[in-house]
């Protein structure tokens, strides 16, 4: 397991750790890494994304 720093949205942080019942940041940013990776493809993914969030 990688020890990354990131800057997290605290809103959709919370909001993803109270749908999915898990207790601790990290548990809710690997559960959204591994939903994400699982049930995405490339067709949902919107490439001007980052751009409008940085």
């Amino acid at each position: 397991m990688a020890i990354t720093r990131i800057y997290l949205d605290d809103d959709a942080l919370r909001r993803a750790m109270a749908i999915s019942g898990v207790h601790t940041e990290q548990d809710a940013v690997n559960l959204a890494l591994r939903f994400f990776s699982t049930h995405a493809t490339a067709e949902d993914f919107d490439p001007t994304f980052h751009s409008r969030t940085a």
